[in-house]
């Protein structure tokens, strides 16, 4: 298991039907991650995916991430902007 994710943390889908796609981590399962972008897999509906199936890069919505830490749960708008954000920085 991958220790390195948190939540809030940029991941790419490797495997599914969804592959390629980039997601947060909001919440941490065991060896499953519950991911959304706030788009196509919203907050309120999050995917659950197998660790061995995410590519995890070192990029974390710190504003999303402080929303998770105090239970405060992040919107679908605030989850997509910053999926876009951290892609936009990454690929460019």
């Amino acid at each position: 298991m991958q220790r390195d994710i948190v939540p809030g943390q940029l991941v790419k889908s490797v495997a599914g039907r969804d592959k390629g796609q980039y997601f947060l981590v909001i919440e941490i399962q065991e060896d499953k991650m519950m991911v959304a972008d706030g788009d196509m897999r919203k907050v309120q509906n999050l995917k659950k995916k197998n660790i061995k199936h995410l590519k995890n890069y070192n990029l974390v919505a710190q504003d999303i991430a402080q929303k998770l830490t105090t239970g405060k749960g992040p919107t679908n708008g605030e989850v997509n902007k910053a999926v876009k954000d951290l892609v936009v920085g990454l690929e460019g």
